[in-house]
């Protein structure tokens, strides 16, 4: 049978495969499905089984503070277990589905973001991005896709420093179509005589060979008390962008050459205020006679964009990469909102109506050495694995970031004679109004260099010769795009050197 629970099996029983993935998440099922009748054995240790188990999530826990300048601490204890799912299918059980590449900008290096820069090009990754993209069952991405691809919904024209970025949805989440998403999940293991999916199976060490260049075997634990091993030609360590650093850490900290291990961890979070009682709402004003459709319709069947900062403009504003994302709202505006809105329509609609959409800002969190997930040892979890502490940091130059990019969106729009920004928000109070997303990026980043990266561009951990990692932990730089897309794409890239590798016919 595909699928077997590894808690059912003998006790030390010896798991074999050419391929060994470690997780059977979002990446670990895309590469899986690439080794489809490829002549060689894959194995999938997944730690959940197909259905939601609390005991299993519980391994999640774990605990983490956010910091900023200026800023009370933020208790963030709660988060490394409501940001995951710890089951067969991972994230994708709960994820929204919405599908974007990461700009040119962001993979470009950028002289005033340090450690900025990936060790592949936007150009080398859009045949991966096609291939994601029919994997993933959208339309493809072209580089140079065009922002106005339907004339009744124009994109806004505020200059060079901004453009109209494209974002589409997928089906395929537990949350939106659950048959759809299972069978996805599933199809391909029980129609696959080379893929087994070993369930409630838990990694909890990754032991090298005493030369310390290879992986000799993997430890595996069942919440029931039974333990096995692991062994393969490959391993890929495909648990998720912060469970990937812990198992790193527990197994004697592998690829820590340049004390980057678990460093550089960096977030989504998105800025706003809407719907506020005192009428201090963050929001854009234009013109009535400006068509904010291309932005404002967010169904899942069209794409819709964000407003979002060019390379040049990113250079302008000494600022990292950033969106602003736009909703609507049913209600009337209050009064403090009418009066914005009477001001921008002299201002820039010679008096004409002004229409208010809210928003949400999304900055890019910029790679810092001391945002980081360390081993908290005197807390283990049932399985004995020491639970991990997440410190998230920002730092002035995040916050300038943010703040520079609000006002040059407020200075183009006002220059283009187009509308206005509200932006109530104190500097003091940015952690308390801020949202965190489900996105862990970094802690394992991709440089050629082992002082400067965990892995190298082939996702190979530097120094051990079959061990690779899948997922979002290798990403140099967040961007700011929803991640999932850049990390399929990633996967199959890494699923097509694997098979050269290992001498299968592509």
């Amino acid at each position: 049978m595909a699928f077997i629970d590894a808690r059912t099996l003998p006790e030390a029983t010896e798991i074999e495969a050419d391929l060994v993935i470690i997780g059977g998440g979002m990446a670990g099922i895309a590469i899986a499905k690439q080794w489809i009748a490829s002549g060689k054995s894959v194995a999938i240790l997944e730690s959940g089984g197909r259905e939601m188990d609390m005991e299993i999530q519980a391994l999640y826990a774990g605990g983490g503070v956010m910091r900023a300048p200026g800023n009370p601490d933020r208790n963030i204890d709660d988060y490394l277990i409501q940001s995951r799912v710890r089951r067969y299918g991972g994230s994708g059980n709960v994820w929204g589905g919405k599908c974007v590449p990461l700009d040119e900008a962001d993979f470009a290096p950028r002289a005033w973001i340090d450690r900025s820069g990936w060790p592949v090009t936007r150009a080398e990754m859009q045949p991966f991005y096609d291939r994601a993209c029919d994997l993933l069952q959208i339309p493809r991405f072209d580089r140079d896709w065009d922002s106005n691809p339907d004339a009744a919904r124009p994109p806004l024209a505020i200059g060079d420093d901004f453009f109209a970025a494209p974002r589409v949805f997928t089906a395929l989440s537990g949350e939106v179509d659950r048959p759809r998403f299972d069978a996805w999940c599933n199809a391909f293991v029980e129609g696959a005589d080379n893929i087994r999916v070993y369930l409630h199976a838990n990694v909890t060490a990754i032991r090298l060979h005493r030369n310390g260049r290879q992986v000799e075997a993997l430890g595996v634990a069942c919440l029931n008390g039974r333990r096995h091993t692991a062994r393969g030609r490959a391993y890929v360590l495909a648990t998720g962008g912060i469970e990937n650093v812990r198992l790193l850490l527990a197994s004697g900290g592998i690829g820590n050459h340049g004390d980057l291990l678990g460093r550089c961890f960096m977030g989504h979070v998105t800025f706003g205020v809407y719907e506020n009682a005192d009428g201090l709402n963050t929001m854009l004003c234009v013109s009535d006679g400006q068509n904010m459709s291309l932005y404002t319709n967010n169904s899942r069947d069209i794409a819709h964009c964000v407003i979002a900062s060019t390379l040049e403009g990113q250079r302008r504003f000494g600022a990292g990469n950033f969106t602003t994302t736009l909703f609507d709202s049913e209600t009337a505006p209050p009064p403090e909102d009418a009066a914005v809105l009477a001001l921008a329509s002299q201002l820039d609609a010679g008096g004409a109506s002004a229409r208010r959409h809210f928003c949400f800002f999304m900055s890019e969190h910029l790679p810092n050495l001391e945002s980081r997930l360390m081993l908290a040892p005197e807390h283990t979890d049932a399985l004995g694995t020491p639970r991990v502490f997440l410190d998230w940091v920002y730092s002035e130059r995040d916050l300038d970031s943010l703040e520079r990019s609000i006002a040059a969106l407020g200075d183009a729009l006002g220059a283009a004679g187009k509308g206005r920004i509200r932006w109530p928000v104190d500097r003091s109070s940015l952690l308390s109004i801020l949202s965190m997303s489900r996105h862990h990026i970094g802690m394992t980043r991709m440089h050629r260099d082992p002082e400067h990266g965990v892995v190298d561009e082939n996702c190979r951990v530097h120094g051990v010769r079959n061990l690779y990692i899948a997922g979002t932990s290798v990403f140099p730089t967040s961007g700011i795009a929803n991640p999932t897309l850049t990390l399929t794409a990633l996967c199959l890239r890494l699923s097509d050197h694997l098979k050269r590798q290992m001498g299968v016919r592509a």
